[in-house]
């Protein structure tokens, strides 16, 4: 639930613009309880496209993953080339030092 709010919010309204429909596709053939209501709704009020008046609330890549994941494991699981960066760059690898 978190994880389709965070990737919604940084593909839709994160400088990507990615058209919320194409989110939508790709998680309901990846999701194995689907719906089909619920995950298009989803999309559609979390890129702001209608049903929603708070267009300025976007959940940060950063800030948000921060808070609920503070250690980074779900990073360090599915971005290998991040597993053994330490704690404080693994949201924002571009601020660790290059060596």
């Amino acid at each position: 639930h978190l994880g389709r709010h965070a990737v919604a919010c940084f593909l839709t309204r994160g400088d990507l613009w990615q058209s919320w429909e194409e989110g939508a596709d790709h998680f309901e053939g990846q999701l194995l309880d689907a719906d089909y209501a619920l995950n298009n709704f989803n999309w559609m009020w979390l890129s702001c496209s209608g049903f929603f008046y708070q267009y300025f609330r976007c959940y940060s890549p950063v800030t948000f993953q921060k808070k609920n994941d503070p250690h980074g494991h779900f990073i360090r699981k599915w971005v290998p080339e991040l597993a053994n960066l330490p704690a404080k760059y693994i949201y924002e690898p571009w601020k660790a030092p290059i060596a």
